[in-house]
């Protein structure tokens, strides 16, 4: 028996010494240790602080699992379920009444309608409601240093929220966000907090984590900086018929922006009527429970897909959106 614990107690502190080796991983690494020195001469960091701030980074192997599965690589029809739900179009359309003085505010200056705002909360965040558990410099870190595809725009995301941090006075150990190392209710990437981010609630002190006004506001500037056009569609449903779809599909041309007036050549029909002068008109293939759905994606959609890349992400907005502008606008008239 004396044996036994014997074994456990070595067996304990090796896993004690593992563990406070960990928490120096990064801050050992040479490549580390360079992006520090870069740190410190490009930017005029004090080295000391970076290497204390990097001996307290923790190994989070969960947040390398979640960037090399997002939830963008599910079908639409899955995806859909979870985002494009009753749950986000009521609380939507209650979020809308909360706070319909800032959001009609923001669409008169930046254009962009108050549902699309509306809706990009309640993917983001469920209307504030969840806006991450992971420490901002552990994610970054992690995925920075890793073997990942994305590991350079990630070292870039790190330089960005060190200086966001340093400008606001702000501990880096003690935010808190997404996985992918994104903050607040809007979930900003850290390069979008410290370029979109607007006070818009005239408060003295931009917070996207607590302040609705602001995140509203700095929704707006974003979409309305990376082009967004008001009064111009997002998206269309439409139908393909016959087999002269499949060229596309056979020549990898299913990406490649076509005119409306192009579109019918290619079996791909409208299923509302649009004008002739929208030229860069893309077709979006989704995967549905049981059959593929195809929409005509407009320059605004392209605009949401400057948010996140994927697809599927952006069809989520524009649908959540059209669902919570409906429901309000049939409680308005009851």
């Amino acid at each position: 028996m004396l044996r036994f614990f014997a074994i456990m107690i070595v067996c304990f502190s090796a896993a004690i010494s593992s563990m406070a080796k960990a928490d120096n991983h990064f801050v050992e690494r040479k490549d580390v240790q360079a992006f520090i020195n870069m740190l410190v001469k490009k930017q005029g960091f004090d080295q000391k602080s970076l290497i204390k701030l990097f001996s307290d980074v923790k190994i989070r192997p969960q947040v390398i699992r979640h960037i090399n599965k997002p939830l963008e690589k599910n079908p639409w029809h899955t995806y859909q379920m979870l985002f494009v739900n009753e749950w986000r179009i009521q609380h939507g359309v209650e979020f809308w009444k909360k706070y319909k003085t800032a959001l009609a505010k923001a669409e008169k200056i930046y254009g962009v309608p108050a549902s699309i705002i509306v809706a990009t909360i309640g993917i983001e965040t469920k209307y504030g409601q969840k806006t991450g558990d992971y420490r901002v410099m552990d994610s970054l870190t992690n995925i920075a240093f890793s073997d990942s595809r994305r590991a350079a725009y990630f070292k870039r995301e790190l330089t960005e929220f060190l200086l966001l941090t340093r400008k606001e006075k702000l501990d880096p150990l003690k935010i808190m966000g997404s996985y992918a190392g994104a903050i607040g209710q809007p979930q900003f990437m850290p390069s979008s907090y410290r370029y979109y981010a607007v006070n818009f609630s005239g408060s003295g002190k931009t917070d996207l984590m607590y302040d609705e006004v602001d995140v509203i506001g700095s929704i707006a500037n974003f979409y309305k900086k990376h082009g967004w056009i008001a009064n111009q569609p997002v998206a269309a449903q439409a139908l393909v018929i016959g087999s002269r779809y499949d060229y596309l599909t056979r020549n990898n041309k299913i990406n490649q922006p076509l005119a409306v007036a192009d579109l019918l050549k290619y079996g791909i029909v409208p299923k509302e009527k649009l004008g002739d002068n929208y030229k860069n008109v893309k077709l979006i293939e989704l995967q549905g429970r049981y059959n593929k759905e195809y929409w005509l994606g407009f320059h605004n959609f392209f605009v949401i897909k400057r948010y996140n890349a994927s697809d599927l992400y952006a069809m989520a907005i524009y649908q959540l959106s059209t669902y919570i502008l409906s429901l309000r606008e049939k409680l308005h008239d009851a």
